[in-house]
């Protein structure tokens, strides 16, 4: 027999492990945007786990049913996750911000006939139920007379606090699907397994040194990455307390990671850099925080002026969605090496390669490629997508990233920027393609390149070079407004610059490249 870190453990196991010899621990610690402050121990946040898995059985949610979760940050997030996972359930998160249009496609794509949603989303999957070929909605909070919907709370009251049914589990399992936008206009599924949950978990836990006394502030969105793999979970397997954030505040997080004795936390470039506008306080460096877990962007100066003036240590790592979780990060102790995001971690392998795939030698710029077992330290793939799976992860187990970077003689990552037609936003994926296509469908426009130029605080902003059709006249306020009617809010161009023609290739492409370098020069 041979095992490894994970073996055949679950996320159901892992949950039900730690409620067993914690329990009596905090659990979870909800910080709402109005400050109401909402604590749960392990076993008080496990009975109404429980419960839910149970109301989950008796309307047919069993082992292999893909459910959706179209919420934001809140307890109800958590409790279905887990119970979810409790009847061996798929999760499939949606983004809070989706309209109908991307939330269909990610309910067709995985055929999804449940969703669990708030009030604040109810009224789209009611107006469009047929549509969506939906049989049932789960209102987290709230009440509703409609016979299509099950009222989350009410419904599982009556239920009991012991699962009624097991159902067998294996860490190969599909656990969750995490919808990612890529490079192309419809967002790719990562397929994460049990074991890939447990994995991350266990993995960045012992990255960042967490043990059970400690407080994990985020608030970092719950259908991301960054909150399952990077927080919830390695809080799980330690038995230590999350506290969960409603929604990001600038002038709000540090009082509360101050107020609350977090004593780790993550934070974006942008929550870095909108922390620093705010006034500073003569209480900023009284707190518990050993170290901020962060995800690049950062000038040195920035970096440095940060870390000064909040007397911590930002801990550099690169990751991304497939790679489950951070494949480097700078070491706890000693030397950075800033601007480096760390050397590979343990159980991954790297290498840079050139557009023919050929290996680079050190300190030679290429794609970012890493090597591990898929569904285990790496995603299986994208669901129901075997082109994207198979430009994802190769017959040798590497993954290729896209991304840019290097790595110098000692082994360093230096990570350069991200491949391909893809703007970073505050923190979310924006596909080009996907603006591109919205723009394209107002009838005044004849054609668009969207591109993403610097932005001082949210990375890159989205601006979009907009041809017209002969004799249309339309603003760049209107187009903005239509924008606004049919994309998440975070997508919507910020910039709108009218353009005659566009250069373009032999093919008929346009050459973003000259857009780009136009842009430069104006600025």
């Amino acid at each position: 027999m041979v095992a490894d870190i994970v073996g055949n453990r679950t996320l159901k196991s892992m949950w039900n492990e730690t409620v067993t010899y914690y329990k009596s621990n905090l659990f979870l610690k909800y910080i709402s945007v109005d400050d109401h402050v909402s604590c749960y121990t392990y076993a008080e946040f496990d009975r109404l786990v429980k419960q839910a898995a149970n109301l989950f059985l008796d309307i047919g949610i069993g082992k292999g049913t893909f459910v959706a979760l179209h919420l934001h940050n809140k307890p109800e997030y958590l409790i279905c996750w887990l119970a979810l996972a409790q009847v061996g359930a798929v999760s499939v998160p949606i983004n809070e911000h989706f309209q109908l249009s991307e939330s269909r496609y990610i309910l067709e794509k995985c055929e999804i006939d449940v969703v669990i949603t708030e009030p604040r989303r109810l009224d789209l999957y009611l107006n469009h139920f047929e549509e969506l070929r939906l049989k049932t909605i789960i209102l987290t909070d709230g009440a509703c007379s409609d016979s299509r919907v099950i009222p989350f709370y009410s419904a599982i009251e009556a239920q009991p606090d012991t699962l009624k049914k097991e159902t067998d589990i294996t860490a190969e399992d599909t656990a969750v699907i995490l919808f990612t936008s890529g490079t192309t206009k419809n967002p790719k599924g990562a397929i994460y397994t049990h074991c890939n949950v447990v994995y991350g978990a266990v993995f960045h836990a012992a990255q960042i040194g967490m043990t059970t006394k400690d407080a994990f502030l985020t608030a970092m969105p719950c259908y991301h990455m960054d909150f399952q793999e990077m927080a919830a979970s390695p809080v799980i397997c330690s038995g230590s307390t999350l506290i969960m954030v409603e929604h990001y505040s600038a002038r709000r997080f540090w009082r509360q990671v101050c107020e609350h004795k977090a004593t780790l936390t993550d934070t974006m470039s942008i929550m870095n850099r909108t922390m620093m506008l705010q006034p500073v306080q003569p209480w900023e460096k009284e707190h518990c925080i050993r170290q901020i877990y962060f995800s690049m962007g950062l000038s040195t100066a920035e970096k440095e002026a940060f870390e000064e003036r909040f007397n911590v240590r930002l801990l550099n790592s690169y990751g991304m969605t497939e790679t489950v979780t951070s494949v480097t990060l700078v070491p706890l102790y000693g030397e950075q090496n800033w601007p480096s995001v760390g050397r590979p971690a343990l159980s991954y392998n790297f290498k840079i390669i050139d557009g023919q795939g050929n290996t680079l030698p050190p300190n030679t710029e290429g794609e970012i490629c890493i090597q591990g077992i898929p569904g285990r330290t790496l995603v299986k793939g994208y669901y129901k997508d075997e082109e994207a799976t198979r430009r994802l992860l190769d017959e040798d187990g590497w993954l290729h990233s896209g991304d840019w970077g290097y790595l110098d003689k000692d082994g360093w990552l230096f990570f350069l920027g991200r491949c391909g037609h893809l703007i970073k936003r505050s923190g979310e994926n924006i596909s080009c393609a996907e603006v591109e296509c919205t723009l394209t469908s107002h009838p005044s426009v004849a054609d668009a390149a969207v591109v993403g130029i610097p932005d001082p605080i949210r990375d890159q902003a989205v601006k979009a070079f907009v041809q017209l059709t002969e004799s249309a006249r339309l603003s760049a306020e209107e187009l903005i407004a239509y924008c606004e009617e049919h994309l998440s809010r975070f997508k919507v161009p910020t910039i709108v610059e009218f353009v005659d023609s566009f250069p373009r290739t032999a093919t008929g492409k346009i050459k973003k490249n000259l857009l780009l370098k136009q842009n430069s020069t104006d600025s």
